[in-house]
């Protein structure tokens, strides 16, 4: 994962690329993972909501299509269970998106609305510690989409307001489960970042 971060920091920052139509993107996000909840099980804290960060590149094949490849760090959640003496499971979660864009028409002058689909490949860390200790990991490609709004900026910045939705792990949702994985998540976010064309 960190040589994709490097990469696409690199694309980012370099004035020296020069390219009709290529862009990057850095940005905030507040991220949900909705860690799956076992009807039988007593929670005693739920908490699958933290702050992350999200970097990107895309081309404009024209004023109404783009594609874009992102890395999102949704951050750290957690859930904890009276159960079994006490478990805390703390998930650790990041995505890989490869999207494709349509864009409106403007609405206004500096103002595009899009929407964007492709594949997350959502790679989720679990830790579980208390009365019993484990290490688990699962990654799962799956088919998400987002909705978001550029604003033009008088500089050619652009300021992005996005929510995307990665679909689901195939993590579990069997109390009695044997397999060594973690609980499943359906995570998403809102994120607002600041792209500048190259």
């Amino acid at each position: 994962m960190k040589k994709y971060i490097y990469v696409l920091i690199l694309i980012f920052f370099s004035s020296t690329l020069s390219a009709e139509g290529l862009y990057g993107g850095i940005g905030y996000l507040k991220s949900e993972t909705k860690i799956y909840k076992y009807p039988s099980l007593t929670y005693t804290e739920y908490d699958d909501e933290d702050s992350g960060f999200t970097i990107f590149v895309g081309y404009d094949y024209n004023e109404r299509f783009a594609v874009e490849l992102g890395f999102v760090d949704l951050g750290d959640t957690k859930a904890s269970i009276s159960d079994d003496g006490g478990l805390t499971a703390d998930h650790d979660t990041k995505v890989m998106t490869l999207a494709g864009l349509l864009k409106t028409d403007p609405i206004a002058e500096n103002i595009v609305l899009f929407v964007k689909a492709g594949l997350a490949r959502i790679d989720d860390d679990e830790e579980i510690s208390g009365a019993k200790t484990n290490s688990s990991n699962i990654k799962t490609t799956d088919v998400f989409y987002g909705l978001g709004v550029d604003y033009v900026l008088p500089n050619g910045l652009i300021v992005r307001g996005l929510y995307e939705d990665y679909g689901e792990t195939d993590g579990l949702t069997d109390v009695n489960s044997s397999q060594n994985k973690p609980d499943k998540i359906e995570p998403n976010a809102i994120s607002l970042s600041l792209i500048k064309r190259f």
